[in-house]
C-alpha cells in the first residue's frame, strides 16, 4: 500500500458513527458485494494531503455500490448507535437514498450508467459496476473511489495526477453538452481550489456554449425547454451563492468566454461586481439580478424557470430604471418623504427594490434607506388618538395619518 493509499484508509477508518466498519460488515453479509466511497469526500482528503492545504471539512459523503442502495442504506440506520438523529431518503428514479446522520449528509447510491438523449434532458440510467459508474461523472478529480472490500484506489481517469497538477478536466467530449450546469461547477471548483481549467476541456466548453441556447423541445402539446438545463444550473449556482464566491466564480466564466451560459450582456466591471456583493448582503434574488439585462428577457426566463412573481420583479425593476433616467432632475430633488410615497405607492416588493439598490447609481441610497429605515418609521399618532381628537374614521384620517408619518419620515433625515 503505498503513502497515498495508506492515507485515504487511515482517514476513512476516521469516518464518523464507525462507518467505515458497518460498511464493511455489510459487504462481508452480503458476498462481498463492492462498495466504494467516491466524488467530493476522496477529492478534498487528497487535495489535503497533496497540497498541504487545510480545508477540508466535509458535509457529504457520496456511498456507490454494486448492490442495492436501499439495503445499504438500511443496514447503515440498523447498525449505527450513538446518534441523535438517522433519516432515509429514497430517490427510485435514480436508485439513491439519502442518509441524514446529525446533519452528516450521506448520499447512497446504486452503480449506474446514464445515456443523454438530447442536451440537458434527464438521463436514462441503468445499473453498471462502479468502474461504469466512474465513467459517467464530470471531472477527472471527481472520478477517484476508495473501495473498502480491497482497501484500494481506484483511478481510471487520472484524478490523483491532475490534483498534483491542479487542473480540471472533463471526463469525456460530451460532458458540458449533456450536463451544461458542469461548467457552472468547473468554474465553481476553480475559484474555490485555486485550480485551473485544462486547455482541452476550456475548448470543449467553448464550443458548446457557442451554440448556445439550445432550441426548445416541441411535442404535440408545447414547447419547452429542456427541465435539465435550467434546473441543475440553478442548483449550482444556489451552491455557489451559499458556499463559495459568486462574483469570482462568474468572473472566470466571463474569462473563459462562456458567459452567455448565464446570460451573455453581462460585463464585469466594478458596477456588476458591487450589485453582486450587495445581492448577496441584502439576501436577494441573485438568478434576477444575473438575468435582469438579457437580451431576451422572455426567453431567458423561460429557460430559467423563473416564475411570474420574479417576472414581475424583473420587469418593475426595468420599469422604474427606465422612469428614474427619463426623470432624474425630479427625482434628485425628493425628499424621504417623497421617495417613501413613490415606492409605496407602486406597490414595489422587496426584491424589486433590492434590485434598484444593486443597480447602484444616484438613486440607490433612497432605496436603501427606505429598505431599512423609512417603511419602519410610523406617525405618531395612531388612528385611536386621532378620533379621540375629534377624527372620524374613513379618508380624512387616513391622510392625516399619513402626513404625520411623512413628517416623521422627514425630521428622520435631518437629525
Amino acid at each position: 500500500m503505498n503513502d497515498i493509499s495508506a492515507y485515504l484508509n487511515s482517514a476513512i477508518l476516521k469516518i464518523p458513527f464507525n462507518l467505515s466498519n458497518i460498511i464493511s460488515e455489510y459487504i462481508k453479509l452480503n458476498s462481498n458485494v463492492k462498495v466504494a466511497i467516491v466524488g467530493g469526500y476522496i477529492r478534498d482528503l487528497l487535495i489535503t494531503k497533496i497540497h498541504k492545504k487545510k480545508f477540508f471539512n466535509p458535509i457529504d459523503i457520496d456511498i456507490i455500490t454494486e448492490g442495492s442502495s436501499v439495503d445499504l442504506a438500511k443496514f447503515v440506520k440498523k447498525n449505527i448507535s450513538n446518534v441523535e438523529l438517522c433519516l432515509i431518503k429514497e430517490f427510485e428514479i435514480y436508485d439513491t437514498v439519502e442518509l441524514n446522520i446529525n446533519n452528516l449528509k450521506i448520499d447512497i447510491a446504486s452503480a449506474r450508467e446514464e445515456n443523454y438523449k438530447a442536451p440537458g434532458l434527464n438521463p436514462i440510467i441503468k445499473h453498471a459496476n462502479i468502474e461504469q459508474d466512474l465513467k459517467r461523472r464530470d471531472f477527472s478529480i471527481n472520478a477517484i473511489a476508495f473501495e473498502f472490500s480491497k482497501k484500494e484506489i481506484i483511478d481510471f481517469f487520472d484524478g490523483i495526477k491532475h490534483i498534483k497538477e491542479k487542473e480540471l478536466h472533463l471526463l469525456h467530449e460530451n460532458s458540458i453538452q449533456d450536463d451544461p450546469s458542469r461548467l457552472i461547477r468547473c468554474a465553481r471548483y476553480a475559484s474555490r481550489l485555486g485550480f485551473k481549467i485544462s486547455k482541452q476541456s476550456l475548448q470543449q466548453s467553448q464550443r458548446v456554449v457557442h451554440r448556445w441556447p439550445w432550441a426548445v423541445i416541441k411535442d404535440n402539446t408545447k414547447s419547452r425547454f429542456p427541465p435539465g438545463i435550467s434546473i441543475r444550473i440553478r442548483m449550482e449556482l444556489s451552491e455557489i451563492y451559499k458556499y463559495d464566491n459568486l462574483a469570482k466564480t462568474i468572473s472566470l466564466l466571463n474569462d473563459w468566454e462562456v458567459i452567455s451560459i448565464l446570460n451573455k450582456n453581462i460585463t464585469i466591471n466594478n458596477e456588476f461586481l458591487r450589485g453582486l456583493k450587495w445581492i448577496k448582503k441584502l439576501k436577494g434574488n441573485y438568478i434576477l439580478y444575473l438575468l435582469k439585462n438579457s437580451e431576451n428577457l422572455e426567453l431567458s426566463c423561460q429557460r430559467f424557470f423563473i416564475n411570474s412573481k420574479e417576472m414581475k420583479t424583473i420587469k418593475e425593476y426595468l420599469n422604474i430604471t427606465n422612469q428614474l433616467e427619463k426623470e432624474k432632475e425630479k427625482f434628485l430633488n425628493l425628499t424621504p418623504s417623497e421617495w417613501t410615497e413613490f415606492i409605496e405607492t407602486k406597490n414595489l416588493d422587496e426584491e424589486t427594490v433590492k434590485l434598484l439598490i444593486c443597480n447602484g447609481g444616484a438613486f440607490w441610497k433612497s432605496f436603501f434607506k427606505w429598505l431599512f429605515i423609512y417603511k419602519f418609521i410610523k406617525s405618531k399618532k395612531s388612528g385611536k388618538l386621532l378620533k379621540s381628537e375629534g377624527w372620524q374614521p374613513g379618508k380624512n384620517m387616513g391622510d392625516e395619518i399619513k402626513r404625520l408619518r411623512y413628517v416623521e419620515i422627514d425630521k428622520k433625515e435631518k437629525r
